[in-house]
């Protein structure tokens, strides 16, 4: 028997530092007092390291932990019975066991700090724990904790590590410290002992089926609850189809009688839709005649507008002329009259005598120049002639060019029309496309201030999150590669808790954040198939350490959590409200934090006069908060008093602001739905863009085929032109040559006048001399007057016919203009009546349904005004000869049939889904049932024959149920000979007999179960003597068996005259504030024990 023997005192002022703490945790147990070594103090035999299991736990120290200052003691392989009177820290070595492999310190259902295990008065503490390696040296695992900052650090071996670094090495000894069937804290032993068969059998497959087993459980939960919702919404689906079916029958005759009559005004809607185009047409036909006048109006003011302005400036530039040759003949007038003067003064005499000689001489002069002249114009003209004949012969055919020139002008004609049809096309589909762009400039400006809107409630989340940046980088990095990576879940995984709640009223703040404090950066995942994800990309290769959970799904019902009062009783306590009232976010989520933070629990109020006393003896509370404080309430196992303890509240950090979650869902929806709107228009655009862009290809196409005609047209007139042309000048050539041949001979003139100037030679002769240079200056000057005055008149004559000209087209630009306005007038009042008869026309169509269509395109296509008219006015007389129904019987008739139609198709799908889903669970049924039903098997023969050694009788079953969710183990017990064996239930036995079937329990699982070690605490509380004997012998017997895991029972006493066992290890603990100096040394009690024993054998 070993004893160990720890004092707790204060620290002494002067402490050891890291380094003494180090090597001082590889003794086996250091007390300020005693010193005792577990082999020399308690003469126990010392057990080969080989017999320890691999991962059994071969020694444990602490420091400054919870009530121990320091304590180290090194268990046994098989059984360790830790035994000591309350209050002496035996549930602190759970403690130390559970936080030092690597768990949180929610699972030992106490203190939800770390920091809070520290011992009152040190400011750091350490545990120690060393694992037997049956594949190399032992595992040294060791967690510092320091109480400032709430924080740990990890070390293997003397290595730094982190968290899940311990973790992924104390699970792969297979350490389930978080499975009750293998480690049962004080705190939890009632749990277990309350957990529902459901739950019994989730924790058994954990605990010796392995993880397939329990995988391929929850697989078939989760399809046959699928399983469940489709079949129940397929028989729903089923009875709307038959209740639809039968309410349509009873109006089926008054449905026939109103589509009939539905018909007939179907068919006058669509005349009137006809008859609206038809008048539309008459219209447009009208407008295009009027818009021919138009365009034929224009033109003719732009040749008359082109014509003008040529006419001015000729007109202007003939002014400038008839200026310019004024003043030069004013010029040579001067000159002449000059020149003049001076030949008659000098000539006087000269004149007399010549006058007539230079008359006759002048005279022969002009008669020759002017016979020359005749001939040489003579022969001109016959020449001009036969060449022009020739041109005139050679010509095309005339009648040819016309009727070519008429086909060309057809086929122009032809092409306008196309191109002014696509015109009219183009300009529907711009103003469609300007009501498109209005239309969504308008709903863009909607959008923008949606999104404001959201951004700003989003501002309180990213304020958070950014917290979580500055404080908690790898809760940051993980919410970010979560957006990234969202399609990789089955289901919404959820950020941190603290990004996804809102607090309804600030003033609790405080109190829910200290509340959630362990659980405000835990992420939750809905299936552990998304958890089993999360967890590999982000603990695994990420590296990051967060906490992710993945609750099962009925723990994500919120509707299955209760508070355990009623608001009036709440009220008179004092509270307000629960934590779970006084947040908002999504309900899975509010359920996680219900089954992990039990906020449907926890109230909270506002009063600083609470009466904690009549709040403790409620014994509704575990725990419970004012605005200052936070307070737990336990109560001791064995005199049942409260024991309530209370924290400060620390200030809030991460849920200082909160967003109006339903206001957020409304402008996502609008944003949504304004961004498909968006779409919707781009695509209607985009469309209308491409026709239009179609229709531009056309309408150019048929220009460019229009001018190219036009040009061919143009050049057959020009021909027609020059021919015309031709012809009249041969036949002016031809009337000029005549009239030149007509003319008379001048020979006897020229002869008569030749004698007459020989006869005056001699006379003139002697004056000529004198004459001739006078008679030359002024011939000159004559001459330039002559030319000048000639000039002059002929620019006159031009400036008055360019006025007449100007005047004459002014006056028929200003008529042609007239005639242009009184037509655009006439093409505006057509055009606007022509729109406003297409626009009614397309209003009108547009109500018509897609179904209408064909029939509307056959009903009227070819058929003249009047007749669509007489069509429509027979149509109205069959209306009136039928019977108006109801028309809402006849919508809810045809709501009824497109329900059923729809309802069908779905219950077609769900059949299909429900067959998928039942060969889905027979394939993993089949093998799961024969592996656990082996397992239950065993499970059961175990726990018979521990049942039958102390006399009781028990049998574990298998309990199987339509729902793979409610399937169950079922623990039979029987504690009399008088009873038949019973469900173990949480009221039917006695706490005792519930202790005993607990044990007996784990025991049977002690054979198949691979874990390296057990731990329960206090399980035998309860029991009767007798029973409790016994157990202790199935106990010792099982636990102390060659090969079995390492096993510790923590109890505050024991029976005298037990069973014990070599192999067994009694660890006795010997602490506390008072330990009298004077007891006796428990080596030196031991060796008079050994000494007494040894005199009765002999």
């Amino acid at each position: 028997m070993e004893i160990i023997r720890a004092k707790q005192e204060r620290l002494q002022k002067r402490q050891r530092d890291e380094d003494e703490d180090d090597a001082g945790s590889a003794r086996e147990m250091v007390v300020p007092r005693n010193r005792l070594s577990s082999n020399s103090a308690s003469g126990a035999t010392t057990m080969d390291k080989s017999e320890y299991q691999h991962g059994a736990i071969m020694k444990v120290s602490m420091k400054s932990f919870v009530t121990y200052e320091f304590c180290s003691f090194t268990p046994g392989p098989n059984l360790n019975m830790i035994i000591g009177p309350n209050g002496t820290g035996k549930s602190t070595i759970v403690c130390a066991l559970a936080l030092g492999l690597g768990w949180n310190t929610n699972l030992l259902g106490r203190a939800k700090e770390i920091s809070e295990f520290v011992k009152h008065g040190a400011d750091k503490g350490w545990i120690e724990i060393i694992l037997s390696n049956k594949n190399g040296p032992n595992v040294v695992i060791k967690r510092h904790i320091n109480r400032n900052n709430n924080t740990s650090v990890w070390k293997i071996n003397g290595e730094n590590k982190t968290q899940k670094e311990v973790l992924k090495k104390v699970q792969s000894f297979n350490i389930q410290i978080d499975n009750l069937c293998q480690f049962l804290p004080q705190d939890r032993v009632s749990e277990f002992a309350q957990m529902t068969p459901q739950e019994l059998l989730r924790e058994t497959q954990r605990a010796v089926g392995g993880d397939e087993m329990l995988k391929n459980h929850d697989k078939m939960i989760e399809l046959w609850n699928e399983h469940k919702t489709i079949f129940e919404s397929m028989k729903g689906d089923l009875d709307s189809i038959n209740t639809n079916e039968k309410r349509n029958a009873v109006i089926e005759k008054d449905v026939l009688r109103f589509q009939q009559r539905e018909a007939v005004l179907k068919k006058l809607k669509l005349l009137a839709v006809w008859i609206l185009y038809a008048k539309y047409a008459l219209a447009k036909d009208e407008y295009n005649a009027i818009k021919e006048s138009r365009r034929e109006c224009f033109g003719m003011v732009q040749q008359i507008q082109s014509e003008v302005e040529p006419l001015k400036r000729k007109q202007r530039q003939m002014e400038q002329k008839l200026k310019t040759a004024t003043d030069h003949k004013a010029k040579l007038e001067q000159q002449y009259q000059k020149a003049l003067h001076s030949m008659r003064s000098k000539g006087a005499s000269v004149e007399a005598a010549e006058g007539d000689g230079e008359d006759l001489r002048k005279e022969l002069d002009r008669m020759h120049a002017k016979l020359q002249q005749r001939k040489s114009m003579i022969t001109n003209l016959k020449r001009k002639i036969a060449a022009q004949a020739e041109l005139v012969e050679r010509a095309p055919s005339e009648d040819n060019i016309t009727r070519d020139k008429d086909a060309l002008q057809a086929q122009v004609n032809e092409f306008a029309q196309v191109a002014r049809d696509i015109k009219d096309k183009i300009d529907n589909l711009q103003l469609a496309q300007e009501d498109i762009v209005r239309d969504a400039k308008k709903a863009g400006t909607t959008l923008s201030e949606k999104r404001r809107r959201l951004v700003a409630l989003d501002d309180i989340r990213n304020r958070r999150l950014e917290q979580l940046r500055e404080t908690e980088s790898d809760v940051y990095d993980t919410v970010v590669w979560l957006r990234q990576n969202r399609e990789m879940f089955q289901k919404h995984v959820f950020e941190p808790v603290c990004l996804e709640i809102n607090i309804k009223n600030m003033k609790y703040v405080d109190a829910i954040e200290n509340v959630l404090n362990n659980q405000l950066k835990t992420f939750v995942c809905q299936t552990r198939e998304d958890y089993n994800i999360m967890t590999r990309e982000v603990l695994d290769k990420l590296r990051l350490r967060v906490n992710i959970i993945a609750p099962i799904s009925s723990e994500l019902d919120l509707g299955s959590y209760r508070p355990p009062a009623s608001k009036e009783d709440l009220r008179k306590l004092g509270f307000e409200c629960f934590v779970l009232d006084a947040v908002d976010g999504p309900a899975p989520l509010l359920a996680a934090m219900c089954s992990k933070a039990s906020i449907h629990t926890v109230p909270v109020s506002e009063s600083q006069n609470l009466d904690l006393r009549a709040v403790r003896e409620s014994r509704l509370f575990r725990k419970f908060s004012t605005l200052q404080d936070v307070y737990t309430v336990s109560y001791s196992k064995y005199s049942g008093e409260p024991i309530q303890t209370s924290t400060s509240l620390r200030r809030a950090k991460l849920l200082t602001a909160s967003v109006d979650q339903q206001e957020r869902d409304r402008l996502i929806r609008e944003v949504d739905n304004l961004q498909s709107v968006q779409q919707e228009s781009e695509n209607k655009i985009r469309q209308l863009t491409a026709e239009e862009n179609d229709y531009r290809r056309q309408y150019q196409g048929s220009l460019e085929k229009k001018d190219s005609v036009t040009n061919q047209r143009k050049d057959l007139m020009q021909q027609l032109k020059k021919i015309e042309k031709q012809r009249i000048e041969l036949d002016q050539l031809r009337s000029d040559l005549a009239k030149k041949e007509r003319e008379p001979s001048s020979e006897e003139q020229e002869s008569r006048i030749r004698e007459q100037l020989q006869a005056q030679a001699t006379k003139r002769c002697r004056l000529a001399l004198e004459y001739v240079e006078l008679a030359k200056e002024s011939s000159r000057h004559f001459s330039m007057l002559t030319v000048a005055t000639l000039i002059r008149l002929q620019v006159h004559a031009e400036l008055q016919t360019s006025e007449a000209q100007s005047h004459e087209k002014e006056r028929q630009l200003k008529e042609i203009e007239a005639q242009s306005h009184e037509v655009n007038r006439q093409y505006e009042e057509v055009k606007i009546r022509a729109k406003e008869m297409l626009d009614k026309a397309k209003d009108e169509f547009n109500t018509l349904s897609p179904e209408d269509v064909p029939e509307f395109h056959e009903l009227g296509k070819g058929v003249p005004l009047e007749d669509l008219e007489d069509m429509m006015a027979r149509e109205k007389a069959k209306s009136e000869m039928h019977f108006s129904t109801n028309k809402s019987v006849i919508e809810k008739y045809e709501q009824r049939q497109s329900e059923i139609k729809t309802t069908r198709a779905k219950v077609e799908s769900k059949n299909k889904r429900l067959a998928k889903l039942m060969s889905d669970i027979e394939a993993i049924r089949g093998p799961w049932y024969e592996s656990v039903t082996v397992l239950i098997e065993k499970i059961s023969k175990g726990f018979s024959e521990s049942f039958g050694k102390i006399g009781c009788a028990g049998e574990v079953r298998l309990g199987e149920h339509e729902d793979y969710d409610k399937w169950c183990i079922e623990i039979m017990v029987k504690f009399r000979d008088a009873e038949k064996l019973q469900k173990l239930t949480g009221q039917r036995q006695s706490g005792g007999e519930r202790s005993v079937s607990t044990i007996m329990y784990l025991m049977a699982l002690q054979s198949l179960s691979t874990v390296s070690f057990r731990v329960v605490d206090e399980i035998n509380q309860g029991m009767d003597p007798r029973n409790e004997r016994l157990v202790h012998t199935q106990l010792v017997e099982k636990a102390c068996a060659r090969g079995t895991a390492q096993y510790f029972l923590i109890t505050p006493k024991l029976l005298p005259n037990l069973d014990y066992h070599e192999r067994m290890k009694v660890l006795c603990i010997y602490n506390g504030e008072w330990l009298d100096d004077g007891v006796l040394k428990w080596s030196k009690y031991l060796h008079n024990q050994k000494r007494a024993k040894t005199r009765g054998r002999a």
